[in-house]
């Protein structure tokens, strides 16, 4: 009897022991979820700190960050030593660190704002030249070439701003680094005018030289300007390195969330999923996602089809030549001249914005990538998607988007301006599996 009560002691010691250990895994587990649902909201406000100019405040983010990883590093090893395989996935990118990035995006600022220095100063140089010849001939109205050149293939409108320029080199940067170093400091800079016929007097010749000149100055403070803030960055950059160390907490395929397709709808919206542009047949599609997934919006409406539709008919039509027009795809803009009566058109968008609605276990934020296309003013066209439902469960989001284009008309019977506004809206949803 005495034996067999050992027995039963033995047992009941065993289970209690297991019982407990399994609670203690089960606290770990618990205590890493709440972390990795704490270091999302610090990384979100890091990158808000940035987009800000705060760099102390993003230094002291990316700093608890490190903290809450260095605590997810110690439970992830205790809960490894009873299950190898474990993975907690924490919600950073070791490869797309915030300040890294950012930094990056300033030096490439940079560089674009001093191509449109070099760009200026070289059509400064030609202009220069062309007046200087016409002033020594003491000629009242003259042609010149260079003049028009400068002023006829400025990115934008044609026959639009000398500031332009600067815009087409920096147009890669997001809205809230346009309209805060371009936009607003040279929006003063005045339009230059050609007179009939392609000529231009000596004086509208000077005034375009100062607007190079003014421009071609702004453009080198911008790139100074960039370099401060890249400089500014390098405490936060110093600050994220130390995350390198944690990079063993994300094993292979840890931070894949796989998802079907449920629903997609869509009216004058093209949306594209982590590089996957969706359409109706996407339905019942698997997709894997990695993180944070990117969302990319574009107006699919009548007036880019327009646009598609007018370059494809002028490869078979003598009467209509194309020329450059902003960038960006195909379907953004379009310029052309007819060869029968010396008319010009174009078609340009001067601004997109979008409107992102997420289900409630989900959430969008700006996007820190920078973007490009035909024009330089794009709100919220880009936006990173986290998932914070369970498998099984459904998630959602709906965005909107208006695309404003103007028009601008030169015909033999006068000069002729419209602007056009449209829309588009889709929905998509998915389920975690």
């Amino acid at each position: 009897m005495r034996g067999s009560t050992s027995w039963l002691w033995a047992v009941g010691t065993l289970l209690f022991a297991g019982t407990a250990a399994a609670q203690d895994l089960g606290h770990s587990r618990r205590q890493v979820d709440f972390i990795n649902r704490t270091m999302g909201g610090s990384l979100q406000t890091v990158r808000e700190n940035l987009r800000a100019n705060k760099g102390a405040l993003a230094v002291a983010n990316i700093k608890s960050v490190t903290e809450s990883l260095r605590n997810e590093a110690r439970l992830t090893k205790e809960i490894r030593a009873k299950e190898p395989g474990y993975a907690p996935n924490p919600p950073v990118d070791f490869d797309h660190k915030p300040a890294t990035d950012r930094q990056k995006e300033y030096a490439e600022a940079k560089r674009l704002a001093l191509e449109a220095a070099k760009k200026l100063n070289q059509d400064y140089a030609s202009a220069s030249e062309a007046l200087l010849k016409a002033k020594n001939r003491q000629i009242a109205t003259i042609a010149i070439s260079a003049l028009k050149m400068t002023v006829e293939n400025a990115p934008g409108r044609p026959g639009g701003k000398a500031v332009d320029f600067v815009i087409e080199g920096c147009k890669q940067l997001n809205g809230y680094l346009m309209d805060k170093y371009i936009t607003q400091p040279i929006t003063n800079i005045s339009e230059v005018q050609l007179l009939k016929d392609n000529f231009v007097s000596i004086q509208d010749g000077e005034k375009l030289l100062k607007s190079l000149d003014a421009a071609k100055q702004k453009a080198m403070e911008l790139a100074r300007l960039m370099d401060q803030q890249a400089q500014g960055l390098q405490a936060a950059v110093e600050a994220e390195k130390e995350w390198d160390q944690f990079r063993w907490l994300k094993q292979p395929g840890s931070d894949k969330v796989t998802v079907e397709i449920v629903e997609y709808q869509s009216r004058a919206m093209q949306v594209v999923l982590a590089g996957i542009a969706l359409d109706a047949g996407s339905k019942g599609k698997v997709i894997e996602l990695s993180g944070p997934a990117s969302l990319e919006a574009k107006v699919k409406d009548s007036r880019r089809q327009f646009c598609l539709d007018k370059k494809k008919a002028s490869a078979s039509m003598k009467t209509i030549v194309l020329e450059p027009g902003p960038g960006g795809a195909p379907e953004d803009s379009l310029v052309y001249s007819s060869t029968v009566n010396n008319g010009r058109s174009s078609w340009t968008i001067t601004e997109e914005s979008f409107q992102w609605t997420p289900s409630f276990n989900s959430s969008v934020e700006d996007d820190p990538r920078p973007v490009s296309g035909a024009y330089w003013k794009l709100e919220k066209g880009r936006v990173l998607w986290t998932l914070n439902a369970k498998p099984g469960e459904q998630v959602n989001f709906r965005v909107t988007g208006k695309v404003k284009w103007h028009q601008d008309q030169q015909l033999p019977g006068g000069h002729k301006t419209q602007d056009e506004t449209n829309d588009g809206s889709a929905t998509l949803v998915v389920r975690v599996r």
